[in-house]
């Protein structure tokens, strides 16, 4: 295995956005390698079983997965180099550090598209660190993309389009779901169908989903969500209740469910730590989940040469993921060959970011839901810390988030503040997220960005 690899193109994500960016600079002859860490292409949307893996359960195949089949087929029989298994720990202008079967290696490029997609939001409620609480993203990579049963009694709870494929995979796992709670009101539904009508993918996909809920018997019940987990070790109960507009919990409205799954989905944040490193700028969208990479026309970044495509640049979907990196890579295309990319392509990508918009303005993060946590909730899972620590250290030290990392360590553990970060401001003060602003600080980065042997860091091929 050579420690370096020499490409035109270097891609991060093998998801939508990625390969139609590989798929489009292949076919204009330019060499492109395609880092991922994931076991092979597709991403978690297309998300594939491992070679040589026999599912103990059917997959679900929602209308979208054609387009993915397609898209695969299409990577494999390219000349696209896909370097799976491939964890990018440090990233700078034309160079990217991965580590891969343990060894340290470097690809080395002229240009960059940043497609690595994004992450579960996570909201913290009293026992939602019990084995047997997992994101509704890890409940599609178990059934999808492993074949395997996480649980026999499931409540699925959250808000967002995310809800339904992951009710769609437990039912297809012949996972019982016991019930399935989507915090927003049910205007919200009303409030989204601009986006899913300027859309033929998302009404397919929302008629797809509307069937398997209705032959399965399984009602999405608006304005609910999970209060408490609680159990002996792992999951065996879960207190449920309805929301308020914003989110708050009524406590009156409690009640049990025997269950030994939770599947917790509230939406998405893109994963910003590689263009941060690359030292591109980011904006505060909290439509599109947050921090996203800023981007003008074709995916560009602030930065010459690092493109920006799907999640990371605003949640949007597979729709817009692949707009983008096929803009993206006309970009790279016209800028070799001295001519402007055609504008019909960024058309298209408008167009579909603005039904993208429409939808996820329906389904806000509610600043209510943080108060589900209670003084002892954990609220940083790598470093132990409740709410009550959190709230002392802002109250002493000042209520931004390095201010919080100094007072009680929160968010300075292995994940770097990725889960419990847009946490760290909203638990110590819900009214926080209600203004629409920058509402949290700008995350900060360290190499290296993904845990990695010490012996890859010092191994690294400089070059």
């Amino acid at each position: 295995m050579t420690a370096t690899i020499d490409a035109d193109v270097g891609i991060i994500g093998a998801g939508p956005g990625g390969m139609a960016a590989a798929l489009e600079l292949a076919r204009a002859g330019l060499a492109v390698v395609v880092l991922d860490e994931g076991l092979g292409a597709g991403g978690q949307i297309f998300r594939q079983l491992p070679p040589g893996h026999r599912a103990r359960v059917p997959a679900p195949e929602p209308p979208s997965h054609a387009h993915g089949h397609r898209l695969l087929a299409d990577l494999a029989a390219s000349a696209v180099r896909v370097e799976a298994r491939a964890t990018v720990w440090d990233a700078a202008p034309g160079r990217l550090w991965f580590e891969q079967d343990g060894a340290s290696r470097l690809l080395r490029c002229r240009e960059i598209v940043l497609a690595p997609g994004a992450y579960d939001r996570c909201i913290p409620f009293p026992g939602w660190t019990l084995p047997g609480v997992i994101t509704a993203g890890a409940a599609q990579v178990m059934v999808r993309g492993f074949g395997v049963r996480p649980g026999m009694r499931a409540l699925v709870a959250g808000s967002g389009p995310l809800l339904l494929p992951t009710v769609t995979a437990l039912l297809a796992a012949r996972v019982r779901v016991v019930a399935a709670l989507e915090a927003a009101p049910r205007r919200a539904m009303l409030a989204a169908l601009p986006g899913v009508l300027r859309s033929g993918e998302r009404l397919r996909e929302a008629f797809y989903y509307a069937r398997q809920l209705l032959r399965a018997g399984v009602r999405l019940r608006w304005g609910h969500t999970v209060f408490a987990v609680a159990g002996d070790g792992r999951v065996q109960r879960a207190t449920i209740g309805r929301v308020d507009g914003d989110g708050r919990p009524l406590r009156a409205t409690a009640r049990e469910l025997e269950v030994d799954v939770v599947c917790a989905g509230f939406g998405l944040v893109p994963s910003i730590e590689l263009a941060q490193c690359l030292g591109c700028d980011v904006i505060w969208n909290a439509v599109r989940g947050g921090w996203c990479v800023a981007t003008a026309a074709f995916g560009r970044t602030s930065r010459d040469d690092v493109y920006a495509v799907g999640e990371i640049a605003g949640i949007g979907g597979a729709e817009v993921a692949l707009a983008e990196g096929r803009a993206a890579a006309a970009a790279i295309v016209g800028r070799r060959r001295g001519s402007a990319p055609p504008p019909a392509v960024e058309r298209r990508v408008r167009a579909v970011r603005r039904a993208a918009d429409a939808m996820l303005a329906a389904f806000p993060v509610l600043p209510g839901l943080f108060e589900l946590a209670d003084d002892a909730t954990i609220v940083c899972r790598c470093e132990d810390v409740p709410r009550a620590q959190l709230r002392a250290a802002a109250a002493m030290h000042g209520a931004t988030a390095r201010a919080i990392k100094l007072g009680c360590r929160a968010g300075m553990g292995p994940c770097q503040a990725r889960i419990c970060g847009p946490n760290l401001q909203a638990c110590n003060d819900a009214a926080i997220v209600r203004g629409g602003g920058p509402a949290f600080d700008v995350p900060v980065v360290q190499v290296p960005l993904k845990p990695v042997r010490t012996a890859t860091i010092l191994d690294a091929p400089r070059g």
